[in-house]
């Protein structure tokens, strides 16, 4: 896991998501893409004037963003990171985000999923476009390097996916604990994650299995993942795509929205 791309809100600053994505970088010795994206911006109504005034606002506004990749690098190295880039894209975020995940390892943003989280659509399109994703709260205390990680498994195609992904991850961690579903989805049997992460040399030091869906899924991956002071949730990433809306599927949403810790995620 040596690419690793983070979605930037700002361009004058870095914080939040931004520094535990560097943060993790570091770890990894790996490089840092900052994404900034400014909004396409359509045809302008209004006075003639104040159009282009508004215009020359916003081609002033992606001109100082460009610029930024100077600082962008030298507070990246500040922070441990070797390799730092900064790219400036003009497109919807989350088609930005799709596009550029297909050449990282791994994508980095801010995430809650909570009803009317103005990034709730971007978490949404960049999860279920196939790459992996370190969804970050606002509210995150998680180092950003992984000490502890907790890898929820319930034999579903997008659970052993987020736990394959997240292989570089687990292996690099002092403690990981699994919890594994009872019942498996997709005829997996709950001894599978556990034989894959200790065939790959994870340091697997409690197993626990459960049961429930849903938000009862979800209650329990939050209270093993407090119980064991995780620092990382690696978990699949249900969701649904049809007539050109996607949602996260509801045991994905319930922990974003919930959790204050950083979320591994594989669709």
């Amino acid at each position: 896991m040596r690419d690793i791309v983070v979605h930037c809100t700002e361009y004058r600053s870095w914080h939040g998501s931004v520094r535990y994505a560097a943060q993790l970088t570091a770890s990894l010795q790996g490089s840092l893409t900052g994404l900034f994206v400014a909004p396409r911006s359509g045809p302008l109504s209004g006075p003639p004037k104040l159009a282009a005034e508004t215009a020359a606002y916003a081609q002033e506004e992606v001109h100082q963003a460009m610029l930024a990749g100077r600082d962008f690098a030298a507070w990246a190295a500040r922070l441990g990171v070797a390799q730092a880039f900064w790219q400036v894209a003009i497109a919807q975020a989350h088609d930005a985000l799709a596009m550029i995940g297909d050449w990282h390892d791994l994508v980095v943003l801010q995430g809650s999923t909570a009803q009317g989280f103005p990034g709730e659509r971007l978490v949404c399109e960049a999860v279920l476009s196939g790459a992996p994703c370190i969804a970050v709260p606002e509210a995150n205390n998680a180092p950003g390097h992984v000490v502890h990680a907790m890898v929820a498994w319930n034999g579903s195609v997008a659970s052993s996916r987020a736990l394959h992904a997240a292989l570089p991850l687990l292996q690099g961690a002092k403690v990981v604990s699994l919890l594994q579903q009872g019942s498996g989805h997709g005829g997996g049997s709950p001894p599978d994650a556990l034989e894959h992460l200790r065939a790959h040399g994870v340091p697997v030091a409690a197993v626990e299995t459960v049961t429930g869906a849903d938000e009862a899924a979800s209650e329990q991956v939050l209270a093993y993942a407090s119980d064991t002071r995780a620092d990382l949730i690696v978990m699949g990433a249900s969701g649904r795509r049809r007539l050109g809306k996607r949602s996260l599927g509801p045991t994905t949403s319930a922990v974003l929205a919930q959790t204050r810790l950083p979320v591994f995620l594989k669709h």
